[in-house]
């Protein structure tokens, strides 16, 4: 296989969002791996005229990654010539048309829709679920929708989408959505800046968010945490693999010039999902309780502390000691206490010793366990009935 002692490449990114940022690390990452790269990047908005194909000393490129299209000159000019090209969650059909030297890589929209709609229903029961499309028509967008919408019914949960079309995406409109879905509400937004305007329109409208709506986005965009006081429960792309991918499609298609198989496409699934505090309460602040009261009491033999209970339930420390305090009159440190202390005196009733009971429930010491004995019921051990 002939290869050459270096590649000029060019890379189009816009750095303006966290995801694409995300997707330039990915390439900067990957690149490590190869030393025969000259890289070039260039924003959307320059790569237009016709000397877009080529640097800034007048040498072609010998391959390209695009993560957002050019103008319709240039898309048309790299689908007619063969340049190696690996378009990252492109739908260009003038490209599609090519079989040889284009690769496609794809961030998996179902499994992000999919993962939404299973964070949601693992937190509660739902009268409705609700999707937010973006502000203008993204096939992303719809491809999440249909995935959430599926796995929504699958779990009893009808889907009311917002809006029925593009144009008619308003703030307003938004509003009087939220307002008239049935309570409680499970909705998944098309990313976190969406996310963002279903958290606000909440606040307009007098939802309560996460009691009566749940919401998730998608991105893990901590900048839109801000834009509506609470972090945001979001699933979190793999954009770092997403370009690390992109490179190895390249590398693959500089490599292999006389290729002509199959269309190469690669699905990158979701990295997982962030759980923020819009989705804390989604059935009700007792059912937070139940939730916190059923942990402690399946861990109570072993040392348990309060930031177990809250990364447990995944919201803040505030809210849970809140709704502790509402639900139960105590705080979670005494409702640990208490199930410990209960569990100790259910051992040592069965006739363990108290060293047995101190060793296997991670006291310090037999004295220790002693002490918080008489602390919690006024009594020795010695002296219990």
């Amino acid at each position: 296989m002939k290869t050459k002692e270096q590649y000029n490449v060019l890379a189009v990114y816009s750095l303006l969002h966290f995801a694409g940022r995300e997707h330039f690390s990915g390439v900067l990452d990957e690149m490590a791996n190869t030393s025969v790269w000259r890289l070039d990047t260039v924003s959307p908005k320059l790569f237009l005229g016709d000397n877009a194909l080529a640097n800034g000393d007048g040498e072609p490129y010998d391959g390209m990654i695009i993560s957002v299209s050019g103008s319709a000159r240039v898309m048309e000019k790299i689908a007619a010539s063969r340049l190696p090209t690996v378009l990252v969650d492109i739908p260009d059909r003038t490209l599609a048309a090519r079989c040889d030297a284009v690769s496609w890589v794809w961030t998996d929209n179902a499994d992000i829709g999919r993962r939404a709609a299973l964070h949601l229903v693992e937190r509660g029961d739902y009268a409705a679920a609700g999707y937010v499309h973006e502000t203008t028509d993204r096939f992303y967008s719809h491809e999440r929708m249909m995935a959430f919408r599926q796995t929504m019914r699958q779990h009893g949960c009808t889907t009311s989408v917002f809006p029925s079309d593009t144009a008619s995406w308003t703030l307003e409109g938004l509003c009087e959505w939220v307002r008239a879905l049935p309570k409680p509400a499970a909705v998944m937004a098309a990313s976190d800046m969406r996310a963002a305007d279903v958290i606000n329109a909440c606040k307009t409208a007098g939802v309560l968010v996460p009691s009566q709506v749940a919401v998730i986005g998608v991105d893990y965009d901590v900048s839109q945490h801000a834009k509506c006081g609470m972090s945001i429960s979001s699933v979190v792309q793999n954009s770092r693999m997403m370009g690390r991918q992109a490179v190895r499609e390249l590398e693959f298609l500089l490599g292999h010039p006389k290729w002509k198989g199959r269309m190469r496409e690669t699905l990158i699934p979701a990295k997982g999902v962030f759980a923020g505090e819009s989705t804390t309460l989604s059935a009700s602040a007792a059912r937070l309780v139940e939730i916190a009261l059923k942990f402690i009491s399946e861990n109570c033999s072993r040392p348990l502390c309060t930031d177990d209970v809250v990364s447990h339930l995944g919201c803040s420390r505030r809210l849970v000691e809140l709704r502790f305090s509402q639900i139960t009159g105590q705080s979670v440190h005494t409702a640990i206490a208490n199930a410990r202390m209960d569990e100790a005196e259910a051992r040592l009733r069965s006739g363990e010793s108290v060293n047995a009971v101190a060793a296997a429930m991670g006291f310090p010491s037999a004295n220790q366990l002693y002490q918080a004995y008489k602390r919690h019921f006024g009594r020795t051990i010695r002296g219990k009935k």
